[in-house]
């Protein structure tokens, strides 16, 4: 049989294929509220991911991130239709309310009320003043170069605590996504003794930050063996409810055809965050389709895209900072006939980072620049840089001789086999590429060694809240005084893009916003400051006893509804 994957386009946002023999789990309405537990509540959830994460902070949705809804838990989060709902507040604050206050400068206060009774896993109360203490912590943790700053924690003045009830923040500019921050909090007892000391590693190195984490959300850990397993166990005062499952066990690990053995062995019962491809969720919907084990989700939230060194301290050739040089690049590499291979569709070539599932997605694309595949037109802009083909066809100049390029990518799956193709296509072109292929740990870990690559890297970008959009931020880019850390690999920085980005954050009005994001895409793409590839898809598949898990959009929060899965 012929199979054929939904265009994502026309089931908008999601592309989901059900071989299961029941209706999965309505999506959209704001999870909360207890429930009874099922007849399994004890049976055990396991849980298979692509690496581990170095801490319960870390992650991306393509290597790791179900950690963090599952131990962690913040302010509000937000549903499938892109609203906020509450989670450890009563209510999310409502824009022009005393809850949400805008200044004529700009300022803005939003005010949450605490739900009454909220503990953390060791049964400390839960007050106003953990969240003025995380704001300091925070701080020291960026300053110390433990983390780079986020764009919502930038936007922070101060936070307050009127009374152990309510929480009070103060921001300096208008913030679209106040109504439910991402912040994280963290309980002062714990973490406020290490940091009075001052000593930025000892407080880097605390095993709070995973083995011995206390946190609010619906599970707590019970047990992490670095390297191998994370365990926990339902916190029932979980301010949503208690679980409907008594206990998860995550499991890792890079290969993604041992990740679909485990699926079809039975000894996982869902993988995510990227440890299956698509390869894979076609082998599992195949054996799944004639007996109704399963389902599989391919969500469409991920750009595939290549980076290009932008630090002259590491660039080589030194011909990659010429835009038109990046853009003879981008022309030489076959993307369609790279988008049929790599999913079987020829139309998920990419333009721009936003997705065609976005509401604004045509006016983006109609504002940004095309490179469509074409060699007399990479050697056109090649002749105006100075670079002709020698006798072996390669490109070669007075000043940078052959145009030799290292093309990252990372070992294993689809990531090598795309990263192979690219190399192939930049060789037929003209450009002598030479692959280096990095393990996947040392990917997740190495923040140096995602800053100092020399050419081109192939990179994926989530497209979550923001679409990932910061990583062309100057404030972001990583640094050796910050320990490399900045999701800013490449060094690009431009003051007009920054003043455009932040606009777009700070912009209340959505359609106003809207132009912003158009300008900031028009703006990238003339400069050709990245080189979009495909819209890649992310899996999700879990057995037919599992119920709950929903789809992935780029503004909703990943598996926000974890404490209502339950088995059948």
């Amino acid at each position: 049989m012929n199979m054929k994957w939904i265009r994502p386009w026309i089931v908008p946002l999601l592309v989901a294929i059900s071989v299961a023999a029941c209706t999965p789990a309505t999506p959209g309405t704001a999870p909360g509220g207890p429930g009874s537990p099922s007849p399994q509540a004890g049976r055990t959830l396991n849980i298979t991911m692509r690496v581990e994460p170095p801490t319960i902070l870390e992650g991306s949705v393509d290597r790791s991130a179900v950690h963090k809804p599952l131990f962690a838990a913040t302010l509000g989060a937000w549903s499938l239709q892109e609203e906020p709902y509450p989670v450890l507040a009563e209510a999310v604050p409502q824009l022009d309310t005393d809850q949400w206050k805008v200044s004529p400068d700009g300022r803005m206060e939003t005010v949450y009320r605490l739900r009454s009774g909220l503990t953390w896993h060791d049964g400390t109360p839960l007050t106003a003043e953990d969240f003025v203490f995380t704001l300091r912590a925070e701080r020291a943790r960026v300053e110390w170069g433990l983390e780079q700053s986020s764009a919502e924690l930038r936007q922070i003045d101060e936070i307050t605590a009127p009374d152990p009830s309510t929480v009070v923040i103060a921001w300096r500019q208008p913030y679209t996504e106040a109504a439910a921050p991402d912040l994280i909090p963290f309980p002062q007892h714990i973490v406020e003794p290490p940091l009075d000391q001052g000593d930025p590693e000892l407080f880097g190195n605390l095993p709070y930050w995973n083995v011995e984490w206390v946190g609010a959300g619906p599970y707590r850990i019970e047990g992490w063996e670095r390297g191998a397993y994370i365990e926990g166990t339902a916190f029932d005062d979980y301010a949503l409810g208690a679980p409907k499952i008594g206990n998860v066990r995550l499991t890792w690990g890079n290969d993604p055809n041992v990740n679909l053995t485990q699926m079809l062995a039975g000894t996982a019962d869902i993988a995510l965050d990227g440890s299956l491809r698509f390869e894979q969720a076609r082998t599992l919907k195949e054996r799944w389709q004639s007996d109704g084990e399963g389902t599989i989700m391919l969500n469409p939230t991920s750009l595939r895209y290549m980076q290009t060194q932008y630090r002259p301290d590491y660039v080589q050739p030194r011909a990659l900072l010429n835009p038109d040089v990046r853009a003879a690049i981008l022309h030489a590499i076959d993307r369609p006939t790279l988008a049929e291979t790599m999913i079987e569709d020829r139309t998920m070539v990419a333009d721009t980072v936003p997705p065609r599932t976005a509401a604004y997605y045509q006016a983006v694309d109609d504002a940004t620049s095309k490179f469509p595949y074409d060699l007399r037109r990479t050697e056109q802009l090649m002749a105006g840089a100075g670079f002709t083909k020698g006798s072996d066809g390669v490109y070669t100049s007075p000043e940078e001789e052959r145009f030799h390029v290292e093309v990252r990518g990372v070992s294993g799956g689809q990531e090598e086999q795309d990263t192979t193709i690219v190399n192939d296509f930049l060789h037929r072109a003209g450009f002598e590429g030479q692959i280096l292929l990095l393990p996947s740990s040392a990917r997740a870990v190495g923040d140096e060694i995602k800053g100092t690559f020399p050419g081109l890297t192939l990179n994926n970008n989530t497209l979550q809240r923001g679409l990932g959009l910061d990583k062309w931020h100057s404030s972001r880019i990583g640094r050796p005084e910050t320990n490399w850390v900045g999701g800013n690999r490449q060094g690009y920085a431009n003051p007009e893009y920054d003043r455009l980005h932040d606009l777009w954050r700070t912009t209340l009005n959505r359609t106003e916003a809207t132009q912003h994001l158009i300008q900031m895409m028009k703006l990238l793409s003339e400069e050709v400051a990245y080189l979009p590839l495909y819209y890649n898809f992310q899996v999700v598949a879990h057995t037919t006893e599992l119920t709950g898990p929903q789809s992935i959009t780029p503004d909703s929060t990943r598996y926000g509804n974890i404490h209502q899965w339950a088995w059948r």
